[in-house]
């Protein structure tokens, strides 16, 4: 008998215990939840950080400023000469090319400096003309150091002189995107034209032609056609794929003087297969799809 009451006894205790403890837990505060940020919040802390990036591009820029003048006070020490190269590093971690000679023409040298390291997001190319022991600037090229690829000094437009190239490829983006910023040599042997950028290009001196795949999904994009007139480019045709009202390909090929997606297209040709002269360009794969299925 005494055993059920003591039975009894332990599980009302053990009830009321449990009752409690829950009212306990009923009582205990709830943990906060996040508060969501208010649009304006969100605006502030994005001005913030832009303006902290800014800073910081400007204290770079400061930076860099002062290590162009000094390697040009280096260019000036070796003024007598026509060829120099020199290449050494600044604090903590700036690397300066110095490289002066005829690389464009045989009358003229110029000066070619190039800022670049880890601790600078671009890559900085500045191009001095010498005349008399005197350099004047005719080219300041910066370009993103991740998208930077190279950069060379050949005849782009068939006029027989020498041109600056950088070539880069885009950062973000689904397509390919290989670019070339272009800096025509001028007739006095001295200065250059403005920069022209194309994407994915293919240029033919012998033709005075730029060809190229535009940018776009892979079988999906056009070819462009463009012609250089002096110190500009003239559009002479896109070249794309035939679609039916589906939007599948009708196994022709559209020639016109407006872009794939233009409304105006009464000036086009259909031709049963692509012109010759395009599947040899840079990309040409990538306009037709093939391998990318």
């Amino acid at each position: 008998m005494k055993t059920k009451i003591y039975i009894t006894t332990f599980v009302m205790m053990l009830l009321i215990s449990c009752g409690q403890t829950n009212e306990k837990k009923n009582k205990l505060p709830n943990k906060k939840q996040p508060v969501a940020k208010t649009f304006e919040q969100k605006e502030k802390e994005r001005l913030e950080k832009r303006a902290e990036i800014e800073k910081q591009y400007e204290i770079d820029s400061l930076r860099l400023e002062k290590v162009l003048t000094d390697a040009l006070r280096i260019a000036e020490q070796n003024g007598e000469k026509n060829k120099f190269k020199k290449t050494y590093k600044v604090s903590p971690d700036i690397e300066v090319e110095l490289d002066l000679d005829n690389h464009f023409t045989k009358d003229y040298p110029h000066l070619i400096v190039r800022r670049h390291g880890d601790d600078i997001d671009d890559f900085c190319i500045d191009i001095y003309s010498k005349v008399n022991r005197k350099f004047e600037k005719v080219i300041s090229h910066r370009q993103w150091a991740i998208t930077y690829t190279s950069d060379t000094i050949k005849d782009i437009n068939g006029d027989g002189l020498k041109d600056f190239v950088v070539n880069w490829y885009g950062a973000s983006g689904c397509c390919l995107k290989a670019f070339s910023d272009i800096y025509l040599l001028r007739k006095d042997q001295k200065t250059f034209s403005n920069s022209f950028e194309f994407i994915n290009p293919t240029f033919s001196p012998k033709e005075k032609i730029i060809r190229g795949v535009e940018y776009g999904h892979t079988g999906e994009t056009e070819i462009y056609k463009y012609q250089w007139n002096g110190e500009k480019v003239d559009t002479l045709e896109y070249v794309y794929y035939d679609t039916n009202k589906e939007g599948k390909k009708t196994g022709k090929i559209i020639i016109s003087e407006k872009r794939a997606y233009s409304k105006n297209k009464k000036d086009i040709k259909k031709l049963n297969s692509i012109p010759a002269e395009y599947t040899k360009i840079e990309g040409y794969d990538w306009f037709t799809g093939k391998g990318y299925e």
